[in-house]
């Protein structure tokens, strides 16, 4: 048995996707992993990954699908824990930002410029946030950690990070993968995520998952 302090990691996936992976070939990530490089001198013993289904977007109809697998290959590392919220698609009206130097954006006479507000498609991840700051508060009270990573850039986890601080006299170490030097996130340490040890967390190209199935990392990842 590890003497180690023990830390557990909380991962807002969306967050995590959005700011560090997205444009990068590093999408088939071990969180396990990632998370014993950003907490030396603990012993990470779970991983709680909050995220949502995505659902098929005509503009990448791939994209749920590959989710879909890195979620099945995640299955398959011990110490990962999923959480899910969800995620809508819906039409709805925005107010309009006209570019001044676009002569459609101030033409009266074009139809979809002629009102204060136009038609959007709004996506929008649900429960995720909450998801991580009830686990996170949870786990505080009842102790099952000395230490936590929490892994996203979301400030509506601030209040959560603060009771498990002040009241439960925890050490929160905070990683915002959107804005790395200028975190909207307080914690009592901070860590980078660094293409290097991205890079370093990688799963194998091949990975059995929870349900015993081999599940082969994408082509285009």
């Amino acid at each position: 048995m590890s003497s180690l302090p023990v830390a557990r990691a909380y991962v807002d996936g969306f967050n995590l996707y959005r700011g560090a992976l997205e444009k990068t070939p590093y999408k088939w990530l071990d969180l396990a992993k990632l998370a014993d490089s950003l907490m030396p001198g603990y012993r990470v013993g779970k991983v709680v990954y909050c995220s949502a289904r995505l659902h098929a977007d005509p503009r990448d109809p791939g994209l749920h699908l590959r989710q879909d697998i890195y979620w099945q290959a995640l299955s398959g590392v011990k110490r990962v824990e999923i959480h899910e919220g969800h995620f809508t698609v819906r039409p709805t009206r925005m107010q309009r930002d006209p570019n001044p130097s676009c002569s459609c954006c101030n033409s009266r006479g074009c139809p979809c410029c002629s009102s204060n507000t136009i038609g959007v498609i709004k996506r929008e991840e649900k429960g995720s946030d909450v998801q991580l700051a009830v686990q996170l508060v949870r786990d505080a009270a009842l102790s099952r950690f000395d230490a936590a990573l929490v892994i996203s850039g979301d400030s509506d986890i601030q209040p959560a990070i603060n009771i498990v601080q002040r009241e439960f006299k925890k050490h929160v170490v905070v990683a915002d993968p959107r804005n790395p030097k200028r975190m909207v996130l307080r914690g009592a340490d901070r860590a980078l995520l660094t293409s290097a040890l991205l890079s370093d967390a990688q799963l194998p190209p091949v990975v059995t998952s929870k349900s015993g199935a081999r599940v082969r990392k994408p082509a285009s990842w």
